[in-house]
């Protein structure tokens, strides 16, 4: 039973009921949400309850029309950015690939190099179902400079690196760097006895010079120009006509993608970030260099007789066939020029029809540093500088006055930035370009190496090749003070020092890597009179991202007082021989 409520007490209750009432009022309309505001209102991690709002549209707002339109693009959202690549890498890939992929990882923060998550694509060097090869890794085959005949048959190669033994050669043992070789076991299998590994390029080049039997296999890129590099079944790495699917050392790796991924996109930013392989061609350059070129006396006679041609029939093809060929003409084209036989003759000229024979060689640039520029006078000397020109073939060494007989010659190939100097310490006085008259640059050894160091100081050329007409000799032993001035020069920077005024081959040497022939012996002349002035050496440089990896050195032999033929190999053997006795090599004290 209820108890009754005093009337009274009634009144103040219903009084205070409507109090409360009107402060729970106010409150509400204070702090809860609005349509307006409501998308400001989710924040913190607690759940939001959100109240109706009433269904009274809101009033549109009238733009003035001038006022901007808001920007309807969306703003990014976690879906917009790249998704996350994570690349497995095994255990033996090349380091240049290894090398580009580190560096694409750490440009692209998206880009993960892990070998315990789960990753989008693994690189290894085995093939299977699911692999996609996306990088070839070079390997050349390659010995000590100073070996006869470079080439060889790649089973005996496999015959050397399984079993160690190599029929009917005097091989017996491999070299290579320890970090090749899992591409290698993966391309010849299981090393045997006579395979040794070193750790570094250095160890590698000791053991090559140590032991006319070794081979060293390595990567190309790595190539040193103190080491002949192999053809192998007919291919050869550092020439610009290789065929890397003719090649039997090029170790695969393969992308093994994860299932339910594309691996498209990936595979083509690796394949951007690494070329590719180790051996690109677009970074490639062969440079092939003559000696003596004296378009005279009976060899003129010869070109009359069979056409201008006639000099460059079995060279001209393998000459032609180099990126950039120079040849050092010491002799001007003169309109008129009558041809003289006589053996006594020393007054030198060629008519300009012989041209075709320059052009029969793929000649490219000329070396003017010859002694017999000026013989027919400096004004002939002029037209001959013209007939270059209209030629389209720039000239260095030589040139219309002293300033431009001086001037490096830069020439870009591929990315390889080439610097060309040349100079004449020969003479006579009259061949020598002059402040205002055409002729050769005299040789002053602090000239050319001022200008050596300025090119390597400001950068303008990876590769400086300098060319010297010396004083003649007829030995196969440079001069005293020729050997001395071809160190300086090599001491100073200049990658390869190539003297041209011998006419016989000369010995060679290397100085801290660096490339110096003493004389190249003749190209096209008649001096039939002796053995070694047919004699002549071929060289071709290759260049590779800048930097002078390797020279093959070919060699030739006159025929009927001007043309030159390639050499048998008992005749290649005697003039390799002769030069190679007579050098100075790496790994050893220069006297």
């Amino acid at each position: 039973m209820f108890q009754r409520i005093p009337r009274r007490m009634a009144g103040l209750l219903s009084l205070a009921m409507v109090v409360a009432g009107l402060v729970l009022i106010i409150w509400l309309l204070t702090h809860l949400p609005t349509q307006a505001n409501s998308a400001n209102s989710l924040s913190g991690d607690e759940p939001q309850v959100l109240l109706a709002v009433t269904d009274t549209p809101a009033p549109r707002v009238a733009l003035a029309p001038d006022a901007p339109v808001a920007d309807a693009t969306p703003m990014p959202t976690a879906t917009d950015a790249p998704a996350p690549v994570v690349l497995g890498l095994a255990e033996g890939l090349p380091r240049g690939l290894v090398d580009s992929v580190s560096h694409l990882a750490a440009d692209d923060p998206s880009w993960h190099l892990s070998a315990a998550n789960a990753p989008t694509v693994t690189l290894r060097l085995d093939w299977q179902s699911d692999g996609e090869a996306i990088y070839g890794e070079v390997y050349s085959l390659a010995a000590r400079f100073d070996t006869i005949s470079p080439q060889i048959e790649s089973n005996l190669v496999v015959d050397l690196w399984q079993a160690g033994a190599v029929e009917g050669t005097t091989l017996a043992q491999m070299v290579v760097l320890s970090d090749t070789l899992p591409g290698l076991v993966s391309l010849l299998g299981p090393r045997g006895p006579a395979v040794q590994t070193v750790a570094s390029l250095d160890e590698l080049l000791d053991a090559a010079w140590a032991d006319e039997a070794t081979l060293v296999l390595l990567p190309f890129e790595q190539l040193s120009p103190e080491l002949v590099v192999y053809a192998v079944d007919g291919q050869n790495p550092v020439d610009n006509r290789f065929d890397p699917a003719a090649y039997p050392f090029v170790a695969e790796v393969y992308a093994h993608r994860v299932d339910g991924e594309d691996p498209g996109p990936v595979l083509d930013k690796l394949a951007e970030a690494s070329d590719g392989t180790n051996r690109n061609p677009d970074r490639l350059t062969v440079l092939a260099m003559t000696g003596v070129t004296a378009m005279v006396r009976q060899t003129a006679y010869q070109m009359d007789q069979f056409g201008p041609e006639w000099v460059a029939e079995d060279v001209g093809p393998e000459l032609a066939a180099a990126d950039i060929t120079a040849v050092s003409n010491e002799v001007p084209f003169v309109p008129g020029c009558v041809t003289n036989t006589s053996a006594e003759n020393l007054t030198f000229c060629s008519p300009p029809d012989y041209m075709a024979a320059l052009d029969a060689v793929g000649a490219d640039i000329i070396g003017l540093t010859g002694n017999h520029q000026n013989d027919y006078g400096r004004a002939d000397a002029l037209v001959s500088l013209d007939i270059y020109a209209e030629a389209g073939l720039p000239v260095y060494g030589g040139g219309r006055n002293k300033e431009e007989a001086f001037a490096p010659f830069y020439l870009e190939h591929n990315g390889n930035r080439l610097a060309f100097l040349g100079a004449n310490s020969y003479g006579p006085d009259f061949a020598w370009a002059t402040d205002d008259g055409p002729g050769s640059a005299e040789f002053d050894l602090n000239i050319l190496s001022a200008t050596i160091r300025a090119v390597k100081e400001q950068d303008k050329a990876d590769i400086v090749l300098v060319e010297l007409q010396y004083q003649e000799s007829y030995g196969v032993s440079p001069l005293w003070d020729q050997r001395q001035n071809f160190r300086l020069l090599s001491e100073t920077g200049a990658d390869i020092v190539t003297g041209v005024q011998s006419h016989v081959p000369q010995a060679m040497e290397f100085d801290d890597g660096r490339l110096i022939l003493y004389g190249l012996g003749n190209l096209f002349f008649d001096q039939m009179w002796r053995q070694d002035t047919r004699e002549g050496m071929i060289v071709k440089h290759t260049f590779y991202a800048g930097r002078h990896i390797s020279t093959q050195v070919l060699t030739t032999l006159l025929y009927d007082y001007g043309q030159p033929r390639w050499t048998s190999g008992e005749e290649r053997e005697s003039l390799l021989r002769r030069v190679f006795d007579a050098s100075y090599w790496p790994r050893q004290p220069l006297p």
